[in-house]
C-alpha cells in the first residue's frame, strides 16, 4: 500500500479496515508528530489495553512497555494495540509473538527512521553481528519492506500526514472484555473435540495427542478446559514446556481460571522423576513441543504413557512441520499410538485477517517440494551464496528457510534475519539435476582474535560479540590461544528429509573439510549443538572431535551443549589434542553433574581416551582461575584430584566431593572457595603437578 501524505486520506482506508473489524500494520516514519500527535490520535477515546517495546518513556495509559525479550510473558493475552519502535532494535520473533495477543480490529504500529533507510539503520541487532554506522547494510530489513510495500494490510504515515493527525472523537480500537478467558463462556465445536480428546486419553494407554494451529486459535483455552474436566475426575496433570518456564505460563495463566492444581515442572527434573507405581497414571502436556530435540521425547516416552504434545505452526519458537515429520518414526519405534487434531478457525480475529495474512506471507514456513529418493548423489552441485543472493532467488530463499526449519527445531524469523545479514555467515548449498535444493550447511566465521585479548578472555575479564565456539574454548576450557584459531563454525546443516539416511550429511561434511583446505588460512571446522545421541554420532563418525561440553544440562530441553572440531591447520591439530587430554579430566567433573539418563548416555559417547596434559596449560589454567575471573570448572578436575591425594582418599570420592560442596554452598561461595583452594595448593606444589593429575 503505498506511503500516506495526507491523514485525511489515511483515516478514510484505516475506518474501512475498523468497520471489518480487521488488524492492520502501521508503519510510522519516526518525526517531532509521532509520540504526541499521531499515536494519541490513533488510540483517540479507546480503551487501552496495549504493549509498547523499546518506548520507556511513551506514557500512555493502558499501555505497558517491555524488552523484546520479555514479550513470551504476554502470550495468551489480550490486547488492542502494539507500538514496537524499531529503530535501535527490531526482534522479529518478538514482534510476530506480540502481534498474536492483537483482538480483531487491533491494531500493530511499527516505528522506523525517517531521515534515513530502515536498512541502514544500525540497531543492536546489526551491533551484534559487528556492523558500524559506516558500514551497515541489512537485506532482511530491505526484503521485509518490498513485502510491505504490496500488501494491502499496512500504512505507512509520512512525518507529513502524522503532522495533520488529529484525535477521534470515537472509540477507534475495539474493547478487550469479550476476549478474555471465561470458564463460563461456551467452547467453539473444534475447541469442544480438543476437550474430548484430551479426556479420552485416560482410557487409553502408550497415546500421544498431537494439537497443533497456528496462533489465536483457541489452543491454550481448550486444553484448559480439557485439564478441568480431568482434575474432576481426579487423573493427575503435569505442565512442562519445550521452550522455556516463561513459555509454560500461557497454559497456567488459564488454568488460574479453572482453578487447576497442574504444576508446572521443568523438561530436565521431569526425566529425573520417576512416576510411583502406585500412583495413577500422570498425563503429561508438553507446551511448544516443536521447540522439542526429538531425544528428550523419546525419553518423556520411557517414562509417560500419555502425552500431549501442542505446537504452533507459526515458527516463533520453532516449526510444528519438523515435529509432524519426525514423530511417527519414534512413535512407532516406541510402541505408541498418534491422534492429531489442528485447530483452524481463528478465536481472536477473523478469517481473512490482513495482519495475519502479512506475518505467514513473511515467515510461515512454505511447503517443501518433494524431490526425486533416487537421485544421484554424485552429481549434486555444491555452491556457496549469500543472503542477498537468496533475497534475488525467492524461490530458494523458501527452500533453504523451509529446509533449515524442517531439519532444525527451534528455527525462528530472527534466525532468517541471522542468514540474511551476518557479514561473516556463508551459506552452503546442495541442488540436485532438477536444481531443487536438497541440503543446505550455514558456516559461520569464527576467531582470529589477537593474543592479547585471547588471554583476557580465557582469564574472564572480556567478552566480544559473537565467535561462539573460540570464546567457549578460551573461556570455558580455559585454552587462551584456541580464541587465535581462525574457525568456521557450522552453524546449522540439514539434508531434504526425502533423501534422509543416505550419507549425503556425512558427504556435505566431507565437501566443507576439502572447500575450506583449499581456501587456505583455516585452522578448524567446528560446530556446538545441543547433544542428542543420534546428533553426536553423527558428527563422531564424520571425524569431528568432542573437546568441550556444557556444566549445565538446558532446563528446557535436559541436554547439554557439545563443541566439536575437525583440525585442517598443524596448529589446529595440537590444539585439539591438548584440548581432548584436558576434557578427559573434565569428564570426570561432569558425571556428577549430568544426572538424566540421556545425559549419561552422551558422556559416554563423547569421553576421549586418557591423553597425558601439558602441565603448562594446567599452569595457565591455575594461574586464570587463582589469580583473576578464569573458569573455575575448567580447573576443578584437578583440584579435587590434588585434594583426593592429599588426604588419601579413593578417586571414588571425587564425586562425593563435588556434591558435597557444590550442594552445600551458594554458587558465590563455591567459586570463591575454589579460588582459594587453587591458590592455597598452587603455593604449596609450585611447579611440580604431578599431584594435580
Amino acid at each position: 500500500m503505498p506511503q500516506f501524505q495526507q491523514w485525511s486520506v489515511f483515516l478514510t482506508t484505516w475506518q474501512q479496515l475498523q468497520v471489518r473489524k480487521q488488524r492492520s500494520l502501521i508503519v510510522l516514519k519516526a518525526c517531532e508528530s509521532t509520540y504526541n500527535q499521531a499515536i494519541p490520535a490513533l488510540i483517540g477515546h479507546s480503551q487501552v489495553s496495549g504493549i509498547s517495546v523499546n518506548i520507556p518513556e511513551l506514557g500512555l495509559d493502558g499501555i505497558a512497555d517491555i524488552q523484546p525479550q520479555q514479550a513470551k510473558q504476554y502470550l495468551g493475552r489480550s490486547h488492542n494495540i502494539l507500538i514496537y519502535q524499531a529503530i535501535d532494535e527490531f526482534n522479529i520473533n518478538s514482534f510476530c509473538a506480540l502481534c498474536g495477543t492483537l483482538v480483531a480490529g487491533g491494531l500493530a504500529i511499527i516505528i522506523v527512521p525517517d531521515q534515513q533507510a530502515w536498512e541502514q539503520c544500525i540497531d543492536k541487532q546489526a551491533k551484534g553481528y559487528g556492523y558500524n554506522q559506516e558500514k551497515i547494510t541489512s537485506p532482511f530489513r530491505s526484503w521485509w519492506q518490498g513485502i510491505w510495500d504490496n500488501h494491502h494490510g499496512v500504512m505507512i504515515l509520512s512525518a507529513q500526514a502524522q503532522s495533520e493527525a488529529e484525535i477521534q472523537t470515537y472509540q477507534s480500537l475495539p474493547a478487550i472484555d469479550q476476549f478474555k478467558v471465561d470458564k463460563n463462556l461456551r467452547l467453539k465445536p473444534d475447541q469442544d473435540a480438543v476437550v474430548k480428546a484430551v479426556t479420552n486419553l485416560v482410557s487409553k494407554e502408550q497415546t500421544v495427542f498431537c494439537l497443533s494451529g497456528a496462533r489465536g486459535r483457541g489452543k491454550t483455552v481448550a486444553l484448559a478446559a480439557a485439564l478441568s474436566q480431568l482434575a474432576k475426575q481426579g487423573v493427575p496433570t503435569i505442565i512442562t514446556s519445550a521452550a522455556s518456564q516463561s513459555a509454560s505460563s500461557v497454559l497456567q495463566q488459564h488454568s488460574l481460571e479453572y482453578s487447576l492444581n497442574s504444576p508446572f515442572i521443568a523438561i530436565d527434573q521431569l526425566l529425573e522423576l520417576v512416576p510411583k507405581a502406585s500412583q495413577p497414571a500422570q498425563l503429561v502436556v508438553v507446551e511448544e513441543a516443536a521447540s522439542m530435540p526429538m531425544a528428550l521425547l523419546q525419553a518423556l516416552m520411557t517414562r509417560y504413557s500419555r502425552l500431549v504434545l501442542v505446537s504452533s505452526q507459526d515458527g516463533y519458537e520453532g516449526s510444528g512441520q519438523g515435529l509432524a515429520i519426525k514423530l511417527p518414526l519414534i512413535a512407532r519405534r516406541e510402541g505408541f499410538s498418534l491422534d492429531y487434531l489442528e485447530l483452524t478457525k481463528p478465536m481472536r480475529w477473523l478469517a481473512a485477517d490482513p495482519l495475519e495474512d502479512l506475518l505467514q506471507q513473511s515467515f510461515l514456513v512454505k511447503q517443501l517440494p518433494a524431490v526425486a529418493k533416487q537421485c544421484d548423489l554424485s552429481k549434486l552441485s555444491h555452491s556457496v551464496v549469500a543472503g542477498q543472493t537468496l533475497i534475488d532467488q525467492p524461490s530458494l530463499l523458501e527452500q533453504v528457510y523451509s529446509l533449515l526449519t524442517l531439519a532444525h527445531y527451534q528455527t525462528s524469523p530472527q534466525d532468517l534475519r541471522l542468514l540474511l545479514d551476518h557479514p561473516d555467515m556463508s551459506i552452503h548449498i546442495w541442488l540436485n539435476q532438477q536444481d531443487q535444493l536438497v541440503g543446505v550447511a550455514c558456516v559461520m566465521a569464527e576467531g582470529g582474535l589477537a593474543s592479547p585479548l585471547t588471554t583476557a578472555i580465557a582469564r574472564g575479564e572480556r567478552r566480544v560479540q559473537g565467535h561462539l565456539l573460540p570464546q567457549i574454548l578460551a573461556q570455558q576450557a580455559g585454552l587462551a590461544t584456541a580464541a587465535g584459531l581462525h574457525m568456521r563454525r557450522i552453524q546449522r546443516i540439514a539434508v531434504h528429509p526425502d533423501i534422509q539416511q543416505r550419507g549425503l550429511g556425512k558427504q556435505m561434511l566431507s565437501q566443507l573439510y576439502d572447500y575450506y583446505c583449499q581456501i587456505g588460512q583455516i585452522d578448524c571446522l567446528g560446530a556446538s549443538f545441543a547433544a542428542e545421541p543420534e546428533v553426536v554420532r553423527f558428527w563422531l563418525a564424520s571425524g569431528y572431535f568432542p573437546v568441550w561440553a556444557g556444566q549445565r544440562l538446558d532446563t528446557a530441553t535436559a541436554l547439554p551443549s557439545v563443541q566439536v572440531v575437525l583440525p585442517i591447520s598443524h596448529t589446529a591439530q595440537e590444539q585439539t589434542k591438548l584440548l581432548q587430554a584436558h576434557f578427559f579430566y573434565y569428564c570426570l567433573a561432569l558425571e556428577p553433574t549430568w544426572q538424566s539418563p540421556l545425559a549419561k548416555e552422551i558422556i559416554e559417547l563423547i569421553r576421549p581416551c586418557f591423553k597425558p596434559i601439558n602441565t603448562a596449560f594446567l599452569t595457565d589454567l591455575i594461574t586464570q582461575v587463582g589469580g583473576a575471573k578464569g573458569n573455575i570448572y575448567a580447573v576443578k578436575p584437578y583440584l579435587y584430584q590434588r585434594l583426593l591425594r592429599a588426604y588419601k582418599l579413593p578417586d571414588t570420592s571425587q564425586v562425593w566431593l563435588g556434591n558435597y560442596w557444590q550442594s552445600n554452598l551458594t554458587q558465590k561461595q563455591f567459586v570463591a572457595l575454589t579460588r582459594d583452594l587453587v591458590v592455597e595448593w598452587h603455593d604449596i606444589d609450585g611447579d611440580d603437578l604431578s599431584a594435580w593429575l
